[in-house]
C-alpha cells in the first residue's frame, strides 16, 4: 500500500523545465499561471490540484524532490498555492533524486513515520533518475510522467 508520495516539479508537476531561473518579481496570471519579471510563464499541468486534493482525501502523505533552488520553488509553490499540500519539500541545486528521497525517508523518521521504500510512489519526467532510487533506496515504486501514465489522475489508481 502506498503510503507517500513524492513528486518531481519541472515538467511533472508544471510545464516549464527549470524555475531556478525564475527572477522575481513573481506574478499570478490565472490561477494557475505563474510569470516572472522576464515574462517566462510556467503553467500547472491539468489535473493536478484535483489529484493533490485526492490523495489528501485518501491520507496519502505528500513530498517533493526537486532540481531547483529552494526559495525558487517555495515561491513559485505559494504563487500556485500548492505549498501547503506538501508533508515535506526537498529542493536542491543538485540532480540526485535518491538523495533527497533519502532525506525524505530520514525526515518522516523523525515525526515517526517509518516508511519501507515499497509504500512509496515517486512521479518524475525522467526515468533516469530510477536506476540510483532503486539502488540506493530500494524497491521505490516509480512512474515516468508522460510515458507510464499521461494524466495526473491516473497517479490516484496507482495509490
Amino acid at each position: 500500500m502506498i503510503k507517500l508520495v513524492i513528486f518531481d516539479a519541472d515538467k511533472t508537476l508544471w510545464d516549464h523545465y527549470n524555475i531556478s531561473e525564475f527572477q522575481d518579481p513573481l506574478t499570478l496570471a490565472g490561477r494557475d499561471v505563474v510569470v516572472d519579471s522576464k515574462g517566462r510563464t510556467l503553467s500547472l499541468f491539468p489535473n493536478v490540484r484535483k489529484t493533490l486534493e485526492e490523495l489528501r482525501r485518501r491520507g496519502v502523505r505528500l513530498a517533493m524532490a526537486t532540481w531547483n533552488f529552494p526559495h525558487k520553488t517555495d515561491k513559485v509553490l505559494k504563487a500556485l498555492e500548492l505549498y501547503d499540500y506538501f508533508d515535506l519539500i526537498v529542493s536542491r541545486d543538485y540532480p540526485y533524486k535518491f538523495v533527497m528521497i533519502s532525506e525524505i525517508i530520514r525526515e518522516f523518521r523523525k515525526r515517526n513515520l517509518n516508511l519501507k521504500p515499497e509504500e512509496i510512489l515517486f512521479v518524475d519526467d525522467r526515468r533516469a533518475h530510477f536506476g540510483n532510487v532503486w539502488i540506493y533506496v530500494g524497491k521505490v515504486n516509480c512512474l515516468e510522467m508522460w510515458k507510464d501514465i499521461s494524466d495526473h489522475l491516473e497517479i490516484i489508481s496507482k495509490v
